[in-house]
């Protein structure tokens, strides 16, 4: 199915108040992630394809990094066929934080125009190229949607500003999300960043993805409506400060947003003990609190059973696993390690 042909899951999750979060790919080929992309995207919603990072097997990515056209077209197709999900291809440059020169706008725009030719559903464009390149984006997106970013390192800018409010209206002016991603300085500029972004959501209705970069930015990568989050066999992280999906789920439930639910499975005693165990190890995959017993209470925060009396098959309990989890979740279930857990 092509990219274009499906929802806009992220305005989808940002009108319904549901967190999206984008998975950023830092591999030099992507390939090398066709054994594990199955795990690595469980609880995401869309990868991020990091193109300045791209290069060719034994070609080493230095301070700056250019790819062909040819092979980010075999990248992207090779994505393609490994995942559903929808991409967000990015090009970061240099001077934002990347590898692809910053003189390289001709270059730029040809992977882009590759990308939205090639049904990516959507393409990240930094507000300081070309005002003639983001005009020709414009123009020949067809319903590609475009994020608008723009990043700041020096850790000076912040977020209330007469800068960031020009950068904020430049990027509203030409994107369909808005990507603003600022160095925090201090803890205390997550405070101001989730200001911006309340008052944002009275006054405006695009998708806003706004994070404070580094270690004391972290508190915004957790509760931001649009989060990038890395994943233990990615090779690195995208960015300083970034936390992996689970880690954000730890976190939101200490912080008191996400509560614990406890389940209890009855049934047949060898059937209970082996169904908690992977409900279990789902949770755990992906950073969820919940417990899973195989004795009935009322203890928890929010409290449920789960009946597995009659399952006489691993099929079965997969399945029934995986129902339990996206119910208590609102999240597709990570099915190999359930069905792992199993077996």
């Amino acid at each position: 199915m092509s990219q274009l042909q499906r929802k806009d899951i992220i305005f989808s999750n940002y009108v319904n108040g549901k967190q999206t979060f984008i998975i950023p790919l830092t591999f030099t080929d992507i390939n090398d992630a066709k054994g594990i992309i199955t795990r690595i995207g469980y609880g995401g919603d869309v990868w991020e394809l990091r193109v300045d990072l791209l290069s060719p097997p034994g070609k080493e990515v230095g301070d700056v990094n250019l790819p062909s056209l040819g092979y980010v077209k075999e990248q992207v197709e090779a994505l393609q066929a490994m995942s559903s999900l929808p991409i967000l291809f990015t090009i970061r440059t240099k001077s934002q934080g990347g590898k692809f020169p910053d003189d390289a706008s001709k270059e730029a725009l040809d992977l882009i125009l590759l990308a939205v030719a090639s049904g990516i559903a959507y393409v990240d464009v930094e507000i300081e190229w070309p005002p003639a390149m983001l005009k020709e984006i414009t123009e020949k997106k067809s319903s590609t949607k475009v994020v608008a970013s723009y990043h700041s390192w020096t850790g000076k800018v912040a977020w209330t500003s007469e800068e960031l409010m020009q950068r904020f209206a430049a990027a509203d002016a030409f994107g369909d999300i808005i990507k603003l991603s600022i160095l925090s300085a201090a803890i205390e500029d997550c405070y101001e960043l989730s200001l911006f972004v309340r008052n944002y959501k009275l006054k405006y209705s695009k998708p806003l993805l706004a994070v404070g970069m580094g270690p004391n930015g972290q508190l915004s990568r957790i509760t931001s409506p649009i989060s990038l989050v890395t994943h233990p066999l990615i090779p690195f992280p995208s960015a300083p400060g970034q936390l992996s999906l689970a880690q954000v789920h730890q976190a939101r439930h200490l912080i008191g947003q996400l509560p614990k639910q406890e389940i209890s499975v009855v049934g047949e005693e060898n059937v209970t003990e082996k169904v908690s165990r992977a409900l279990q190890a789902a949770f755990l995959e992906l950073g969820y609190p919940h417990l899973c017993s195989v004795c009935k209470g009322k203890n928890g925060n929010v409290t449920s059973e789960l009946d597995v009396t009659g399952l006489d098959s691993t099929s079965s309990m997969v399945t029934v696993v995986a129902e339990e989890f996206t119910q208590c979740t609102g999240r597709p279930a990570p099915w190999s390690v359930i069905d792992n857990c199993l077996q």
